[in-house]
């Protein structure tokens, strides 16, 4: 019995926190504009379609629409939106970035200045890339 109370007193010391700790308090905004929101939406209909943007005061913009369709034999939910946000160049000075972008049965496909270009559409760099390897 000693041994017992014994081992619930060392595993009483043992999960005991070991320093005070103060739990942060929680940071509280009174409205979306103070948290830096400048515009938050979003919306869906009974088909399934859907629609949401939000804009930052960093400036980030971000706009998504979405449905559902019939590929092959599977139902799937395509999208398409864009995003953009600033960004520096190499000599320090703001560059707007905006990316557009579609995702469906195709795949994720993006498009903007800001995504490199291959010089060889025909695929030939990504060849001439593995065969350095």
């Amino acid at each position: 019995m000693k041994l017992l109370v014994l081992a619930s007193l060392c595993v009483l010391a043992v999960a005991r926190p070991q320093q005070d700790f103060i739990q942060p308090e929680p940071t509280q905004y009174a409205s979306l504009q103070d948290a830096g929101i400048l515009r938050m939406d979003m919306s869906q209909q009974e088909d399934g379609s859907f629609q949401y943007g939000f804009e930052t005061t960093d400036p980030i913009v971000q706009d998504v629409t979405g449905q559902i369709k019939q590929i092959g034999e599977e139902v799937g939910v395509v999208m398409q939106g864009s995003y953009s946000f600033t960004a520096k160049d190499e000599n320090g000075n703001d560059v707007p970035v905006t990316i557009n972008w579609t995702a469906d049965e195709n795949g994720f496909q993006a498009q903007g200045d800001a995504i490199p270009k291959d010089a060889n559409s025909d695929g030939a760099a990504i060849a001439s890339f593995d065969n350095q390897f």
